[in-house]
This record gives structure tokens, C-alpha cells and sequence, in this order.
């Protein structure tokens, strides 16, 4: 009873005291929670445990609570409760400093691992561990039960103080009959919002990024596998969001039409069935002084499980054609355009005459429910042998649900085709079996040296560093929704790099060649146009990471400017390094990226037209060549306009980067003599 207690004394004092009665709430008892402090290598960033029979969470940047967590642990059934935890049986600390080099560069080739941890156990069976890094605070759960054990429930949450700013994205809920608002696309506008006035009753996917007194605090998780995933909702009447969680499927329904989806329509009461000895997701509380520096920060892929294949060396990343979003209209050409192999030989040509890596066969080379049954009309072997025979790849849409009837002998089929890769989608939840079927595509991709790209899926946690062929994917409300909303803002593409971006690669599809401003934009389904300049299209492709980036406007729009067309085709996908310069969330973001000795530099704003000042200091000594492509000086009117020139600059120089209504800008800056495209 005394344990149960001391749980509610911590709640209440949370609730009546704020963060700062964290603390006071603890010593309040009649034995005092031991304290232990977790401090990260340089950055006053600091972690405060208190372990006793319950745990907790602070974190303190520069001395000011920022961030706190609810009571947190885990409930399996006959073995542990999180409200009465075994007691404390040891800690331990170490400090490790090294350095990933992944397979696939993101935001850096070269990612220093540097942090201190404390390891806490709780008798022979439980232990958490915290880690402190100078960019973020992680916790996770690890259990030594023997046999398969029921997870019946995770104590996860944040706790903040009134008045806190958050950046929430709440689930949309289905229509269909029994299916709950776990299942989502994943694709929603992300609301800014006091934390104490998120809806009671929405129910929010991660990222979260709140503002807080001192600090900006991003919250997601890491090496989320053979679990479900994190979701969040409000405390009522506190500025407080508590973790729930898609409890594990009984019964599934095919649902859809033209194109199907297993949904769950009746769930268990507990979360998973998973191994006894395991460890658990990582919680990840990312910091930053400013929105910024959340630009660079990539802790989601060092709290991942590191590579677990063989042989990498036949991953490419790259560009691709997306012909969906476009209805596959072509014009100047001399067939008629759609799904036929004449419309897809126009695609690869194009991708080979570009430098693009790969072609994209979307929905509709197949049916979408069998596809072992190829449309007649395309001749898919032979245009995957005619795409190698240039140079280019393909890559080969799927529905997951037939996906998953017939894995290993569709994967089996595509590889003898000589394709290159796959995009899995339409698959709307993270429970714990849809997260096995995730891994298992990827591993079984894998074998046959297929790429990956999953759509209508829940974020990434990290599982691109464990199998590098999975490129990126979707989870994000991308360029796709200006065939038939104005959703996909200006603003929102200047919010999702600060939240959705900081759990990992993300599959926008843009690239439009029609451009709209806040005034000519029109929705415009099988020919749609973007919000925004040509420009801001343009920097998209240097601010959003994904190894794997599309051009989903027509070629035949694209051959008619070769000139932009080679500048967008020839942005690298991977990068050296990344500078995050400037940004507030929603509003503008600037950012240099380097690939080789290649320097981009890209910036983008809302529907405010800016100015902007970016000292070119992070360059290296020396004189380079600027190669700009910038609004034009009617822009505002035109979205479609713009200008490139180009100059020399050098590291003392500071870049006036004039930014239209929706505008973009993006800047090649290469050493003098270097030989350019």
C-alpha cells in the first residue's frame, strides 16, 4: 500500500506543484526515492532518476526543468507492476565516446556516439537504462524473464509546465464499422497549441515537439521492434500527455476497394506477447536551445540497433521518377499517355538522360490485390530489363496486404525480373504484428538485394540502421494532398522538418513544376500544383532527409527546363554533414549541407516573404563557386518564376537570401577549379 501510495503523492504533487515539486514530492515520503543524476558530456543538459518504488524522470537544461515524465515502467503479467517496482538492486555508469559510419548516410557520414549512461537495476529481472547525450535524454526498459512473457501495459508520458507550446499531430479517425483511431495514415497538420488545451479526446502519433522554458523538446522512440508503437494523450486538466498504446490484435477485417487494408476490429487487453529476456524501446527526449539546432539532430538513429546484414555494398540511394501523383499525363509525345509500356520507356529515357537512379512503376503496373496478375498493357519484365539496360532501376508499387498473402514468392519473382525495389503500402497501423511484418519486408528484401520504401505507415524508429535497404518512407502529409486539399502548406512544409524529421527519413514526393502562391493556388486533381514557388520545390529536396527522393511532376514538364531540371537532379540524397543556420518552427528554416566538398545551402518560408542572413562561416578556407537558384522578382505573383545566376563567395561572406510568399532558395557552392555538371 505504501508503494501504491507513494505513486499518487508524486501524481499530486506533479499536478499541484509543477515540475518543480518533483522533487519535494519524493522526500515528502516516509523513506526518500534515491536521487541520481545523469549529466551529458558537455551540454548542461542533466537527467534526475529517482528510483524507488516507482520511477521517474526530470530533465534539466541549463538548471530549469524542461521536461518531466508520469510515473514510468512496465506491467507483465505475474511478473512486474510499474507502480511497485522490485527494489533497487544496483547502478552502474560508463561513458562511451565513438563513431557510427552508416551504411546510408542521413544528415552526416560520420555520427560521434558520445554519452553517459546509468544502468539501474531492480532485482534480476528489471533494469533501465538512461543515457544523457548532449542533444537528448533516453530511457529504456530491459526484462530477464525466462519463456515468452504479456506485456500488459507501458507507464510512458511527458510533463510539462501550463502554458508550454506544443506541436501535435492528432489521429484522424476511420469511418469503417469496429476500427479505432490507432489506424491512421499517419498524415495530418501538425496544430500549435498550449499543451494544456491539446484535445482530451484526441489521440496523438509521435513526433511531439514541445516549447518549454529554456529549451525546445522533441519526444518520439527508438528501435521500436516486436512491440507496438507510442502514442500520447491528454492528461485531463494538466499540462500532461500520457502514453497509450495499440493493444494487440484478435480479429482483422479486409477493408477498401480499389485498394484494401487488413484493419484490427477487435483488440486484446494487453499490448504484446514478446520474449522475457529483451530490452524494450528506447523513450527519447530530444533539446535544443533553439528550433534550429533540432535540424541536425539524428539521436533516433544512434539509439538504434546497429546493422544487421552481411552485405551492404549493392545499396544505392538516389533520385526516382513518381508518375501517380501526376496520372501519368505526358504531353509532346506522340502516344497516348497512362498505363502502358510506351508511357513508362517515355519515364525511364527520361530518368537515364537526367542521372536519375531509379523509375517508379506505382499502383496500377499490377492488380493491386494479386500481384502475380501484370496489367496486359505493360510489359514489366521488359522494361525492367530495357531500365537496366540505362543504367536505371526499378522500383515496384505494392498493396501490403496481397504483399503479405505471398511475401517470399513476390520477392522471389521481382528479383528474377532484375527489379530493384519495392514501395509497400497502405499499411496504417504500428501494433505489434505490423511491426514484425515491417522488419520481416525488410529482411526479406534484403536477401534478394531489394530497396525498401514503405507508405501508409507509422514513423521510422531507427530501423533504416539495422537494414540500410530501407530507404525512407512516408509518414507525412506530403505533396500527394494538393491533388484534392490545401493541407500541404507552405507553413506546414516549414513545421514538419522541426517534428516529423526528427524521427528520421521522410517520403514527400515533390518536385511540382506547377507552382501556386496563396492566391492562384487551386486544387487541380490529375494536374496538380503545389503551394508555394518553384524555389521552395527546389530547396525541399536539400532540407528533407531521405536517401531516396522522387520527382513526381511529368518529365514532359521537366525536359522543357533542362536547365533547373539538371540542378534538382544532380542534389545528393546522402550528406557529409548538415549546418543547421536558422528557423522558427512553422515559419522559415535555412540549413547547409555538405556532400564531399560540395556545399548546399537551401532555405524556405511560409506564406511570409523574408529576408534572411546566412554568414557563409562554416565554410572552409578557400574561394567557391556559387551556382543560385532563387525566386524570381515576380515570384509573389508567378510562383513559377525564378532565377539562377551564378558568383564567387567565400567563408566571410554572408548570403542576402531574398525569400517570395512561399519561397525557396537553394545555393551549390563548390571549390574554385572543382569541375562542375
Amino acid at each position: 500500500m505504501k508503494r501504491a501510495s507513494r505513486g499518487s503523492l508524486f501524481m499530486n504533487a506533479m499536478t499541484t506543484g509543477g515540475l518543480a515539486g518533483l522533487m519535494l514530492a519524493a522526500c515528502a515520503l516516509p523513506a526518500c526515492a534515491e536521487t541520481f543524476r545523469l549529466r551529458a558530456p558537455q551540454a548542461p543538459l542533466e537527467a534526475v532518476v529517482q528510483a524507488g518504488g516507482t520511477l521517474t524522470l526530470e530533465v534539466r537544461y541549463r538548471g530549469k526543468v524542461v521536461a518531466g515524465t508520469p510515473v514510468i515502467g512496465l506491467d507483465i503479467d505475474g511478473h512486474l507492476r510499474a507502480d511497485a517496482l522490485p527494489a533497487l538492486s544496483g547502478s552502474a555508469r560508463r561513458s562511451v565516446d565513438e563513431t557510427i559510419r552508416p551504411v546510408v548516410a542521413e544528415k552526416r557520414s560520420s555520427i560521434p556516439d558520445r554519452y553517459n549512461e546509468l544502468r539501474l537495476s531492480f532485482g534480476p529481472t528489471l533494469a533501465a537504462t538512461f543515457r544523457a547525450y548532449d542533444d537528448g535524454i533516453a530511457y529504456r526498459f530491459e526484462t530477464a524473464i525466462d519463456g515468452e512473457v504479456t506485456v500488459r501495459d507501458e507507464r510512458a508520458g511527458l510533463r510539462v509546465a501550463k502554458g508550454d507550446t506544443a506541436w501535435i499531430a492528432l489521429s484522424g479517425c476511420r469511418e469503417e464499422a469496429g476500427v479505432d483511431c490507432f489506424q491512421t495514415s499517419y498524415e495530418a497538420n501538425y496544430a500549435k497549441q498550449a499543451v494544456d488545451a491539446v484535445p482530451e479526446d484526441g489521440l496523438a502519433f509521435l513526433p511531439v515537439l514541445l516549447r518549454t522554458a529554456g529549451a525546445y523538446v522533441g519526444f518520439t522512440e527508438s528501435d521500436l521492434r516486436d512491440y507496438p508503437g507510442l502514442w500520447l494523450r491528454r492528461v485531463p486538466g494538466e499540462p500532461a500527455l500520457r502514453g497509450d498504446f495499440p493493444r494487440y490484435p484478435l480479429e482483422e477485417k479486409v477493408f477498401g476497394g480499389e485498394f484494401q487494408q487488413s484493419l484490427v476490429v477487435r483488440r486484446a487487453d494487453f499490448l504484446a506477447r514478446t520474449q522475457g529476456r529483451r530490452s524494450y524501446p528506447w523513450r527519447v527526449l530530444m533539446v535544443s536551445p533553439d528550433a534550429a539546432g533540432l535540424l541536425g539532430n539524428d539521436l533516433v538513429y544512434r539509439l538504434a540497433s546497429p546493422l544487421g546484414l552481411d552485405d551492404t555494398a549493392w545499396i544505392e540511394p538516389g533520385k526516382s521518377t513518381e508518375e501517380w501523383i501526376t496520372s501519368r499525363v505526358l504531353h509532346g509525345v506522340d502516344f497516348k499517355s497512362g498505363l502502358n509500356t510506351d508511357t513508362y520507356r517515355y519515364y525511364i529515357d527520361f530518368a537515364a538522360e537526367y542521372g536519375l537512379q531509379y523509375m517508379m512503376f506505382d499502383a496500377g503496373w499490377s492488380d493491386p490485390h494479386d500481384n502475380a496478375r501484370v496489367n496486359p498493357d505493360i510489359d514489366v519484365p521488359g522494361l525492367i530489363a530495357y531500365a537496366r539496360g540505362k543504367g536505371v532501376g526499378v522500383l515496384l508499387w505494392n498493396e501490403a496486404h496481397a504483399l503479405s498473402q505471398d511475401l517470399e514468392a513476390a520477392l522471389d519473382r521481382y528479383a528474377a525480373w532484375g527489379a530493384s525495389g519495392i514501395m509497400v503500402d497502405f499499411m496504417d497501423r504500428d501494433d505489434q504484428p505490423m511491426l514484425r511484418f515491417q522488419e520481416r519486408v525488410a529482411r526479406e528484401a534484403a536477401k534478394r538485394h531489394l530497396l525498401v520504401n514503405l507508405h501508409g505507415v507509422a514513423k521510422p524508429t531507427g530501423l533504416q540502421r539495422a537494414y540500410p535497404n530501407l530507404l525512407t518512407r512516408e509518414a507525412v502529409l506530403g505533396h500527394e494532398y494538393d491533388m484534392w486539399s490545401d493541407r500541404a502548406t507552405p507553413g506546414h512544409a516549414a513545421t514538419v522538418p522541426f517534428v516529423r524529421m526528427l524521427a528520421g527519413p521522410m517520403d514527400w514526393e515533390g518536385g511540382a513544376m506547377l507552382n501556386g502562391t496563396q492566391k492562384t493556388f487551386r486544387v487541380v486533381g490529375e494536374q496538380p500544383m503545389s503551394q508555394g514557388t518553384r524555389t521552395q520545390q527546389l530547396a525541399q529536396y536539400v532540407v528533407y532527409d531521405s536517401p531516396l527522393q522522387y520527382l513526381a511532376g511529368t518529365p514532359s514538364d521537366y525536359r522543357a527546363e533542362p536547365g533547373f531540371t539538371r540542378i534538382l537532379a544532380d542534389i545528393p540524397t546522402t550528406w557529409d554533414e548538415t549546418r543547421p543556420l536558422q528557423g522558427e518552427v512553422g515559419e522559415y528554416l535555412a540549413v547547409a549541407r555538405r556532400a564531399g566538398d560540395a556545399w548546399y545551402v537551401a532555405a524556405m518560408t511560409d506564406w511570409a516573404a523574408r529576408t534572411l542572413q546566412v554568414p557563409l562561416s562554416f565554410l572552409p578556407a578557400g574561394e567557391y563557386e556559387a551556382t543560385i537558384v532563387a525566386d524570381g522578382i515576380n515570384a509573389d505573383r508567378y510562383a513559377a518564376d525564378y532565377r539562377i545566376e551564378s558568383r564567387a563567395v567565400g567563408p566571410k561572406e554572408t548570403l542576402r537570401i531574398e525569400l517570395a510568399s512561399g519561397g525557396g532558395f537553394v545555393a551549390r557552392l563548390v571549390p574554385k577549379g572543382e569541375a562542375t555538371r
